[in-house]
C-alpha cells in the first residue's frame, strides 16, 4: 500500500512542483545561513530560472499538447534543438539581467547566475519530449533528480566551504548525461527538424507566455508606483503565504499540459487546488499573528483588502484552467488572439491603476475585477471555438496529423 502511495505521489505534478521549490527555498536558506555574501545572487537566480521553465513549456510542452507537432519528427532531438537554439538569447537576458540589478557583481558572479539557467534549458525540454516518449514517471525523474541533486550539491558545497550559487549545476550535468546515455526507445519519428521548423510550431504560445512575464514583472512595480511601498510588501507577502497553492496550481496546470485532449476537468489535483486556497484562505483571513509574522505591513491591511486578494487568486486559478483547456482545442493564431486579449484585459487594468488606486485596497479590488473579466473573456472565446481545430491551417509545414497522444474526435472538444 505503501509504495503504491509513493509511486502515485511520483507520477504525479504535484511532487514535482512541490520538490522544484523545496530546492529553490532550500538553496536560497544555504545562501542565507552560510554564503550571506551571495544572497542576492541566489534570489535572482530564483526569479531568473522562470525564464527556461516558461520558455519551454511554451516551445515544447504547448505544441505538444495542442497536436500541431508532426508526427514523424524525432521528438527528443527537436526539443534538444529547440532549447540549443535558444540558449544565447537566454544568456544574454540573463547576463544582463544580473549586471544590472546587481552592477558590483563580478564577471564570475555573472556566468555562475548564468550557467544554472542555460542548463535548466534542455532539462526543462527534454522533460516535455520524455512525457511523450516514455512514461509519465520516467519523465517526472528529469525534474525530481535535479531538484533532489541540488539539495544534495548545496549541503556539499556548504560543508566545503564553496559558493552554493551553482548547487544545481552538478545535478544538471548529471541528469542530462543520464538521459542522453539512457537507452532509446523506439519511435516512429524519424525527422530531425530545421532551426526555423523546430521553432515556429511553439512560436505563437511563446508569444503567449512572453506576454503573461511581462504583466508578471510590471504589477509589482505599478504596485509601487500606485500605491506606495507598502503595497509591494503587501502583496509579496500575500503571494508567499499563497505558496502551497501555487504548487499544486502548477501541478494541475503541467498535468493538463502533458494530457492534452485527454485531459479531464474533475481531477484530484485540481481538487486538492481548491483545498489548498481554502486552506491559506482560513489562515491568513482568521489569524492577525500569520499575517503579523509574514510583514507588520500586512497586519495592517484590512479584513475586505486580504478577502478580495483570496478571491482573486481563486478567479487566477480559473483562468489558468481555462486559458490552458483553450490552448489545448483552438487553432494556435486564434489561441493567441485569446491570450494577447487577456493581457490586454490585465494591463488596461494596470493603467487604470496607476490613475485611480490610491491605497492596497483599491489595488486588490482592480485586480479582482480585471481577472474577473479574464475569466468572462476565456469563457467567451471557448464557447466561439470551432469543434475541430487540427484542419490545415492549424497546422506547420509538413505535418501529417496530431500526435498520436493527444488525437480525439471532433465531438469530443469541450464548448
Amino acid at each position: 500500500m505503501l509504495s503504491t502511495t509513493v509511486l502515485r505521489l511520483q507520477r504525479s505534478q504535484i511532487s514535482v512542483q512541490a520538490l522544484t521549490r523545496l530546492s529553490s527555498v532550500a538553496l536560497f536558506l544555504y545562501a542565507s545561513w552560510a554564503d550571506n555574501d551571495r544572497l542576492a545572487l541566489v534570489a535572482l537566480l530564483g526569479t531568473l530560472l522562470a525564464i527556461p521553465y516558461t520558455l519551454m513549456e511554451a516551445l515544447v510542452g504547448r505544441p505538444l499538447s495542442a497536436g500541431v507537432v508532426p508526427d514523424d519528427w524525432r521528438l527528443e532531438s527537436w526539443a534538444r534543438r529547440v532549447s540549443a537554439l535558444v540558449a544565447l538569447p537566454v544568456a544574454a537576458v540573463a547576463f544582463l539581467s544580473v549586471s544590472v540589478a546587481l552592477p558590483d557583481s563580478s564577471i564570475t558572479d555573472r556566468l555562475c547566475v548564468v550557467a544554472p539557467v542555460l542548463l535548466q534549458l534542455p532539462v526543462e525540454a527534454m522533460f516535455w519530449a520524455c512525457a511523450r516518449t516514455r512514461s509519465p514517471g520516467s519523465a517526472n525523474l528529469i525534474p525530481q533528480l535535479t531538484a533532489l541533486g541540488t539539495l544534495v550539491s548545496g549541503v556539499l558545497l556548504l560543508s566545503a566551504d564553496v559558493r552554493v550559487d551553482i548547487a544545481a549545476v552538478p545535478a544538471q550535468l548529471a541528469v542530462l548525461a543520464w538521459v542522453t546515455l539512457r537507452s532509446r526507445v523506439a519511435s516512429v519519428g524519424t525527422i530531425r527538424p530545421g532551426a526555423r521548423q523546430s521553432l515556429s510550431v511553439g512560436s505563437v504560445y511563446c508569444v503567449a507566455a512572453l506576454a503573461d512575464l511581462a504583466y508578471t514583472i510590471a504589477l509589482p512595480s505599478v504596485a509601487g508606483a500606485a500605491a506606495g511601498q507598502t503595497a509591494v510588501v503587501v502583496l509579496r507577502a500575500l503571494d508567499l503565504v499563497f505558496g502551497p497553492f501555487h504548487v499544486v496550481l502548477s501541478a494541475s496546470t503541467r498535468e493538463d499540459i502533458v494530457a492534452g485532449r485527454t485531459a479531464r476537468w474533475r481531477t484530484v489535483t485540481r481538487g486538492l487546488t481548491l483545498v489548498a486556497w481554502l486552506g491559506v484562505s482560513v489562515v491568513v483571513l482568521a489569524s492577525e499573528q500569520v499575517r503579523r509574522l509574514l510583514a507588520p505591513d500586512l497586519a495592517a491591511v484590512g479584513a475586505a483588502a486580504i478577502a478580495g486578494y483570496c478571491l482573486y487568486k481563486m478567479l487566477l486559478a480559473v483562468s489558468t484552467w481555462l486559458s490552458v483547456r483553450h490552448m489545448t482545442w483552438a487553432r494556435p493564431r486564434r489561441y493567441l488572439a485569446s491570450a494577447i486579449g487577456s493581457r490586454i484585459i490585465a494591463f488596461a487594468g494596470v493603467a487604470v491603476a496607476l490613475v485611480w488606486a490610491a491605497d492596497v485596497s483599491d489595488l486588490v479590488l482592480q485586480l479582482l475585477l480585471c481577472e474577473a473579466l479574464v475569466v468572462v473573456w476565456f469563457l467567451g472565446r471557448m464557447r466561439q471555438t470551432p469543434a475541430e481545430s487540427t484542419s490545415a491551417d492549424a497546422r506547420p509545414p509538413g505535418h501529417v496529423g496530431a500526435h498520436r497522444a493527444t488525437r480525439a474526435t471532433a465531438s469530443s472538444a469541450p464548448v
